[in-house]
């Protein structure tokens, strides 16, 4: 590749280069007493800069920039490494480069920055070109610049989370003291970066535990919402008509007393309907077979109420956490009671997977009956009257997964799958 084929690269390569001894030469680096000077002064900047912002892209541009106009670099790259994906992303640099952070990326290993970040050793390339492992990233006109160091950012505990490199026109030559102080301010750097990393992690668990407590407020709502609804379609008609007849077996005159019987005996069958209706509502409350014996004899003892279905049951015996165990409850509940009232079938499956190798749960809950356009409930409001909304907001309470298929005709299926993190905490 010819000179002026190549380009810088903020990148790294891949084995440790000799950091040479001696002075640099005049205006090449902060040597000596006025070098040391200079050294102390920009370690002083940066640190005010990392003190007094919690914005990653402003500390990691204006620490770049700092580098440049103390050191005698011409360019400096700031590149963070993301540990999971193991990739090195430029982060910051000084203009003209800044416009292109976000968008250059380095394997861990690839380059010479993927090297230092990889070893968490400096790397100084006097001759770049002459280096095996720097690899040329043409958006970074590695062609302009000869001579690069690139030094690790190393948090507390030997974390490296980033990378600084920092580039010269010209061939030039870096003292022991050049390549300490190029360490000093990536570790100040690294500090600042698992700071505002720290503060960014707050911040979202913040807003999560906002939307959350949002969450359980609507899912209140939703729950006081179907109670309401059960016992105004219920118990209060039931004690409507009760009154009704106790008042007909009061109007009754004389010695009517077939008319007293005969109203008393409706009152008294009333009585015992809006009885049923009030154990249930108080079952449906906080089912005490829930907290005695747990989920599994739960959904069989719900699954037992249907009345007149083909009813299929295979639960796996487990404990999960109280939370889950109400939350999958509910949702069996809500479905179930889509079966009677929607469905018409004729079969029901209810399935509790616990023995997942990782530790999950899968709570399924399928029908025969006639089905229903899944697209077009959700683009409708009359999907609340299906508990949908209600059975989804309870599956994103507990970080679970809904999934719901159906068709006319074709019955429904519902799964909600947690992983094994959430099931048992």
């Amino acid at each position: 590749m010819n000179a002026d084929a190549r380009e810088p690269e903020s990148e790294l390569a891949s084995e440790p280069g000799a950091v040479p001894a001696g002075a640099s030469p005049a205006g090449a680096s902060p040597a000596g007493s006025d070098g040391a000077l200079r050294g102390d002064r920009l370690l002083r900047q940066i640190i005010e800069v990392v003190s007094g912002d919690l914005d990653l892209g402003g500390i990691v541009q204006r620490v770049a920039e700092l580098v440049t106009e103390t050191t005698g670099c011409d360019i400096c790259f700031v590149h963070l490494l993301d540990e999971e994906r193991s990739l090195l992303t430029l982060a910051g640099a000084t203009p003209p480069f800044d416009e292109l952070a976000g968008s250059v990326e380095l394997l861990l290993g690839e380059g010479v920055a993927g090297w230092v970040a990889q070893h968490g050793e400096p790397a100084v390339l006097q001759d770049k070109w002459a280096d095996p492992r720097y690899r040329y990233i043409p958006a970074l006109k590695g062609e302009d610049y000869a001579t690069m160091v690139s030094v690790p950012m190393i948090h507390r505990g030997g974390t490296v989370v980033g990378v600084v490199n920092m580039h010269s026109r010209t061939r030039r030559e870096f003292s022991d003291a050049d390549v300490s102080l190029f360490c000093d301010v990536a570790h100040l750097l690294a500090g600042a970066v698992e700071n505002a990393r720290l503060y960014s992690r707050l911040a979202d668990r913040e807003d999560a535990l906002e939307r959350f407590a949002a969450k359980v407020v609507e899912a209140q709502e939703l729950e006081r919402r179907r109670l309401a609804g059960d016992l105004h379609d219920g118990i209060s008609q039931r004690l409507v008509g009760l009154w009704f007849h106790l008042s007909a077996a009061s109007d009754a005159t004389g010695d009517d007393w077939a008319t007293v019987s005969r109203q008393l005996a409706a009152a008294k069958q009333l009585a015992a309907e809006a009885l049923d209706e009030t154990r249930v509502a108080i079952a449906g409350l906080r089912p005490a077979v829930l907290d005695d014996l747990g989920l599994g004899p739960s959904l069989e003892s719900l699954a037992h109420g249907l009345g007149d279905v083909e009813l299929e049951i295979d639960v796996d015996p487990c404990r999960l956490a109280p939370h889950v165990e109400t939350a999958l409850f509910r949702i069996a509940q809500e479905a179930l009671q889509n079966v009677v009232k929607h469905a018409s079938a004729t079969r029901v499956r209810v399935e509790l997977r616990c023995d997942d190798p990782g530790g999950g749960v899968t709570l399924v809950v399928s029908d025969d009956g006639r089905g229903f356009d899944t697209s077009a409930v959700a683009e409708s409001s009359h999907g609340f009257s299906y508990g949908l909304a209600s059975m989804r907001e309870r599956a994103e309470l507990i970080e679970a997964t809904f999934r719901i298929t159906s068709a006319p005709g074709r019955g429904t299926t519902l799964v909600v799958t947690l992983p094994g993190a959430q099931s048992r905490s």
